[in-house]
């Protein structure tokens, strides 16, 4: 048999009725007699034969109609007499000498938690636990995933195994290997940061995910030089891409032996390897956060889907404070970190301060029409959607979503359309020569914020750039071409649709007639913007020194 994915059906209906699991399959067109459904195991690499033929579990049908189908699953009797094994399986359909995987719409996979069950058993020692999730099966296509596991009670929670289990020798000596290295990084971290003396000035400025200071990192770094507070304070810096990336066992001794000297750390987004030991008592680990509110689920809003933290051994619950621009902030990033609220500080981002100042925006657009003087007089229409994939080595960005024939058009003599991809995509959008002269790529300009100052009106996704745009009180439309897709896959921590300080447009022509018609839903942006700003003052950087650094004893001049 043969994969396709060209597949008419779809799950209509799931309940369960103790112990049985119910589907409901409708088809788009007249379902042959004999067709049948299966459970396939999802792991490609070892296949499962629970069953007679290549892991495929027979459902038996309980009643067809003419595009309906509607069969019940004994979960104890699922395979023969025996449970589904431990794994994950997609529903398929056998038709015509073809495996069709088996979709299912955007509407009913959002009731994929509550199909969810728990089977305790053995005085509650043990569970079977059955849950589903979506999986993209091809553009434009969910598919229903069941994770059919049987766990039992963890009292080592709290232990976290940083290399997974293996079953080859190479496996297994990769995985010796490994804990090897993780244990010499805890031996080498508790000697060395119980040899140098905590004296209360040493900070550290790291980032793990770029080889240069930039954004809050930078400001509070420039702020403390600024105040002369370099002659009281050992200032430092480690920048390293480390994240997704292998680096040398110098570099680990560096940055490793950086922080063991420090008294004060200042991190800008996620950093591993405060989860690989228990920072010294006296050690304060403070997370500024790269970014301000957007709407793409990170951390433990992302608790249960792949690639979330882990309960207990996570960098995030490694931090003395995390700092937030506003109030408001404070339960977004209570779920995101998986710490206390009164270990959030809501003191400003730092990237804004004087983020107002005339005379900086007047600078910088000067210099910047020196820089492309065919831009001067023209409105600058910013696009800066964020990136798809699961992270910066998969990334990427659907670029047929965009027409630029119709955008060239529209943009006339009167607009300029920018290009600004997230800096995980490498991929650079292909714009055809014709049509440059209206559209540009500025994926390699480096600081995004900079270019908010000549920008009329920006374009975004799930991005949270759009948080520091509000600042300057203009419009924001929010192209959100696969929103559905993204929310049930990606995850999102709040409703784009619902809180979205902008209009939210779903198809490209809905973002063209917005466009034409300046249909902006600025009221939203406004309104955002004095919730979230209506105490903005441009000191952030200030107020973080004092109150983590100086322990509120001084004030700024």
């Amino acid at each position: 048999m043969k994969w396709t994915n060209s597949c008419p059906f779809t799950v209509s209906g799931i309940t369960w009725e103790r112990i049985f699991l119910k589907f409901k399959i409708h088809s788009e067109t007249d379902i042959p007699s004999e067709t049948a459904f299966v459970l396939m195991s999802l792991d490609p690499e070892n296949p499962k034969r629970v069953s007679v033929e290549k892991g495929q579990i027979p459902l038996s049908p309980r009643e067809q109609k003419l595009r309906e189908w509607s069969f019940c699953l004994n979960m104890a009797a699922a395979n023969g007499r025996s449970f589904l094994d431990n794994g994950q399986w997609r529903l398929c359909a056998l038709n015509g000498g073809q495996i069709c995987p088996v979709s299912i719409d955007c509407e009913e996979a959002r009731r994929q938690d509550e199909w969810a069950r728990i089977f305790k058993y053995g005085k509650n020692k043990y569970a079977y636990n059955v849950s589903f999730s979506v999986q993209e099966v091809c553009p434009n296509r969910l598919e229903l995933v069941l994770s059919s596991f049987f766990v039992r009670v963890n009292p080592k929670w709290r232990k976290r195994k940083y290399v997974q289990e293996a079953v080859t020798l190479k496996g297994k000596f990769r995985r010796f290997y490994l804990w090897l290295v993780i244990v010499m990084i805890r031996c080498y971290y508790f000697a060395f940061s119980r040899l140098i003396p905590k004296h209360g000035d040493r900070v550290l400025f790291m980032t793990e995910t770029k080889d240069y200071l930039w954004g809050n990192l930078k400001y509070i770094h420039d702020r403390m030089i600024e105040r002369g507070l370099n002659r009281r304070f050992k200032i430092s810096c480690a920048c390293r891409k480390s994240v997704g990336h292998q680096k040398s066992a110098l570099s680990w001794i560096k940055t490793v032996g950086s922080i063991a000297a420090s008294d004060f750390i200042f991190i800008d987004d996620y950093a591993p390897v405060f989860g690989f030991f228990k920072l010294y008592k006296k050690t304060k680990l403070i997370q500024v956060w790269h970014a301000g509110e957007g709407f793409k689920s990170v951390g433990y809003s992302r608790f249960g889907r792949e690639g979330s933290p882990f309960p207990s051994g996570s960098c995030h619950k490694a931090y003395t404070f995390a700092l937030t621009g506003a109030p408001e902030l404070v339960p977004v990033y209570e779920e995101v970190f998986g710490i206390e609220k009164d270990a959030i500080l809501p003191l400003g981002m730092a990237r804004l301060d004087h983020f107002l100042d005339q005379e900086k925006i007047d600078a910088f657009t000067s210099e910047f029409y020196k820089k492309w003087p065919d831009l001067k007089g023209k409105k600058i229409i910013l696009f800066a959607p964020t990136f798809r994939g699961a992270g910066q080595k998969d990334a990427w960005y659907d670029y047929s979503r965009l027409d630029f024939s119709r955008i060239y058009d529209f943009c006339g003599d009167e607009y300029i359309f920018l290009i600004k991809m997230h800096p995980f995509i490498t991929e650079r959008p292909d714009i055809p020569k014709i049509f440059r002269t209206r559209i540009c790529d500025f994926s390699d300009y480096p600081d995004i914020n900079e270019l908010f100052y000549i920008t009329d009106l920006l374009i975004t996704d799930y991005s949270s750039n759009y948080y520091e745009f509000a600042l300057l009180k203009r419009p924001v439309l929010f192209y959100t071409y696969d929103r559905a897709f993204y929310e049930l896959t990606r995850g999102v921590h709040r409703s784009v649709k619902d809180n979205a300080p902008g209009k939210v447009c779903d198809t490209f022509d809905q973002l063209m007639t917005a466009l034409e018609t300046k249909d902006y839903e600025i009221d939203k942006t406004l309104t955002f913007a004095r919730e979230h700003f209506g105490n903005y003052d441009g000191h952030a950087s200030d107020r973080i020194i004092n109150q983590i650094l100086l322990d509120g004893s001084e004030t700024h001049e």
